[in-house]
């Protein structure tokens, strides 16, 4: 990287603010922190809530940037091999409403494969879309979503307006997306990229390409994931070659994010970049290391396996010889050993690793699971979740009249709320969707198997909105 990835133009800019203002008579209003309750205060730390700004004098404006955003944003496109890049402070989610708002307009149709996360849906509510869904593949021993079907997705291809991929998997699990790229530009498509636990891709060649290298004409990367800046902080990149609009994409960054950005936020992601444009190569050699010597570890514990992903710093455990559910396993790591894994399925644990781990983290981790006790087996997997039967647009289901009907009642209705077991988050039923034996039936597994189901009103899923028709 240049000389020029040495500086973090807005971080300094208010350093430089915070040292000079004496009488900061604008929000926000704990006065950099001198107003904030002190335990909190005591807590963070002055310097932190010192640099909590507003659009002060020198510090730009996320949403017309001239100055030190602008410049930060230029070496994030640098750094990252992009054309443009933005800062994100409403997460992945905001730069995904973004680039399918600026791609399509209402009453077009969109290409989305199944196992995308729910934020997409909610970017078909915002944009009034018809989704064209892809079937997925899922791996038979875990479960696990593993990527597009290929043929799935080329017959969803005529007449949409663009197509979203999923680039790697929740579980660092990667397909063929330069040929799915390939093949999405031939129909003369727009390629939108979830890329949001891939940021670090760019800085090791170990690791899989990231869809900026790749041809892909938007792409949005959760940096607060593996990448060091502050949880709810992304980057929005435009590739070079990008189809996007970059003015239209601009504008619908200014809808769907705050008009108060958090400075705290922009500043984590400019030092971030700084830290893996300088030290990215080292940082993600030592992790893939890491990542190796943990895999062998655990995979020397009787019992216990790991699968494997194309993202190496992503440990996808497979606890069924040592008969634990992940839920249960998961469960017992944390109030037995104070680990803390990423996620757990039925058949799964999933710990993830960056440069921010250490021997003594890996280390934990094994001492804890070769203490892992049993608990009396592991439940059988349920089927693939049923295909959808797609009734009217997400948008009409969702913000139309609703009722709550008992879920065992549902059969036959149109569903006006989105079911997802997260993690990782995918819909298996979306507003809009009818609602069949099929689909009730599954949602009722996933109840009484303790799932963590996000989108439902009633968390529990003893009731289920609908449709008033």
């Amino acid at each position: 990287m240049g000389e020029e990835q040495r500086r973090a133009p807005l971080f300094e800019a208010l350093q430089t603010y915070a040292g000079r203002v004496r009488a900061p008579l604008h929000v926000p209003g704990h006065k950099m922190g001198r107003g904030a309750d002190p335990e909190w205060r005591a807590f963070l730390g002055e310097r932190a809530l010192s640099i909590d700004q507003t659009e002060a004098p020198g510090l730009d404006d996320l949403h017309a940037p001239e100055g030190v955003i602008a410049e930060a944003q230029r070496l994030a496109a640098a750094a990252f091999g992009a054309w443009r890049s933005y800062f994100l402070v409403g997460g992945t989610t905001a730069g995904l409403h973004a680039l399918i708002l600026a791609a399509c307009t209402p009453g077009e149709t969109i290409v989305v494969p199944r196992h995308a996360h729910r934020s997409v849906l909610g970017a078909l509510i915002l944009a009034g879309l018809r989704p064209r869904w892809v079937r997925v593949a899922f791996d038979p021993e875990l479960g696990v979503a593993t990527g597009a079907d290929r043929a799935s997705l080329k017959a969803a291809l005529p007449g949409a307006a663009a197509a979203v991929l999923v680039h790697p998997t929740y579980y660092g699990i990667t397909s063929a997306i330069a040929a799915e790229i390939e093949l999405i530009h031939r129909s003369g498509l727009p390629v939108l990229v979830d890329e949001a636990h891939g940021a670090h891709f760019a800085f090791h060649p170990s690791l899989p390409p990231s869809a900026v290298s790749l041809g892909a004409d938007g792409v949005v990367q959760s940096l607060h994931k593996t990448g060091g800046s502050l949880t709810q902080s992304s980057l929005c990149h435009l590739p070079r070659g990008s189809r996007l609009d970059p003015l239209r994409v601009q504008e619908m960054l200014r809808l769907v994010q705050t008009t108060s950005p958090s400075y705290l936020l922009m500043a984590s992601l400019d030092a971030a970049r700084r830290m893996l444009a300088l030290e990215g190569r080292s940082a993600w050699d030592r992790t893939l290391a890491l990542a190796g010597e943990a895999r062998r570890r655990v995979e020397a514990i009787p019992g216990l396996r790991v699968y494997p992903t194309d993202d190496a710093t992503k440990l996808l455990i497979d606890v069924r010889g040592r008969s634990v559910s992940g839920f249960r396993a998961a469960e017992w790591l944390w109030e037995e050993a104070g680990v803390a894994v990423e996620a757990a399925g039925l058949t799964y644990l999933l710990a993830v690793l960056t440069p921010g781990d250490t021997p003594e983290t890996v280390a934990t981790l094994v001492a804890a699971l070769e203490r892992l006790p049993s608990d009396g087996g592991v439940p059988a997997l349920p089927p693939e979740p049923p295909w959808p039967e797609v009734v009217m647009t997400p948008r009409e289901a969702y913000l139309g009249r609703k009722q709550a009907v008992p879920l065992a009642e549902s059969v036959g209705r149109i569903a006006a709320e989105m079911v997802a077991p997260y993690p990782p988050g995918i819909p298996v039923v979306a507003p809009g969707e009818r609602l069949t034996r099929d689909v009730v039936d599954y949602l009722s597994f996933a109840a009484r198997a303790g799932w963590h189901l996000q989108g439902p009103a009633d968390p529990l899923l003893r009731t289920i909105q609908v449709v008033v028709e």
